[in-house]
């Protein structure tokens, strides 16, 4: 009995020393569909499945998904919260706030649409003008109609959106004719189509792109995994097939190394 105590002690400690050995690195992620999205303070989505297959494909670094919001990720950050954010563009407020982080090259790209009730646009040059329409975004995003402002105030008063928390609900007050337009990413999009497909019908996608994700992965320039051995073991993950299917389904675009 002893000589099995001292094998199961031995075996523990095996077991914390491999763990200690593994550089944590903290990644920071907000209500972003279809990259993260919770409920009931539980996230989803591909950045959650991406740090799953991170800690699979490598033994050096352990990844955890720490939750913030789009607001108060920057004071987060600066309190040391977290290390890293995936598919961030640094124009999404870090570039304007001097924040001291490291960027990588592009990983994928994206894009912000529009959509409006096909009842009421009737082509394209509906999207044209936008002086006239109610449009509705998401509370503490950075739109490039807007130069990158993401002060609630600023966007309600001089841009005339209203600001919601729920990228679901944005879509449905247009289909609910509640708003002209809403102002959509482009993969939650094709997310929200593949389970209501009957409100494809329903809706005038904008052929005019909004804005251009160029989705990078941002870590903090003091931490032990820099950026570049970050990009690698990323893009390399991403290669994987479960991981590429389901860009491929949300229709990002890979950026090869």
């Amino acid at each position: 009995m002893k000589s099995a105590a001292l094998i199961t002690l031995l075996l523990l400690f095996i077991f914390a020393g491999q763990v200690q050995a593994k550089t944590l690195i903290k990644v920071g992620g907000y209500e972003f569909p279809p990259y993260i999205e919770i409920v009931d303070s539980r996230a989803s989505g591909l950045t959650v499945e991406l740090i799953s297959e991170l800690n699979k494909i490598q033994s050096d670094y352990h990844f955890e998904l720490v939750l913030t919001t789009p607001i108060r990720r920057f004071k987060d950050y600066q309190q040391g919260l977290f290390d890293a954010v995936f598919f961030e563009d640094p124009n999404w407020g870090w570039l304007q706030g001097n924040h001291k982080i490291s960027n990588s090259p592009v990983i994928a790209t994206d894009s912000e649409v529009f959509i409006a009730l096909k009842q009421f646009a009737k082509s394209q040059a509906w999207f044209d003008n936008l002086d006239d329409k109610t449009l509705i975004g998401i509370l503490g995003y950075h739109y490039q109609l807007a130069n990158f402002e993401n002060n609630p105030s600023i966007l309600e008063n001089e841009y005339k959106m209203t600001l919601l928390s729920s990228h679901k609900k944005s879509i449905e007050l247009v289909l609910k004719k509640r708003s002209d337009m809403a102002i959509v990413t482009r993969s939650y999009l094709n997310q929200y189509l593949n389970k209501y497909p009957e409100s494809k019908k329903k809706l005038l996608i904008s052929e005019r792109v909004a804005q251009t994700y160029k989705h990078q992965l941002l870590i903090r320039p003091t931490h032990q995994l820099n950026v570049n051995t970050l990009y690698k073991i990323v893009k390399k993950t991403l290669a994987q097939n479960t991981l590429a299917t389901k860009l491929k389904i949300l229709g990002l675009q890979q950026h090869d190394i």
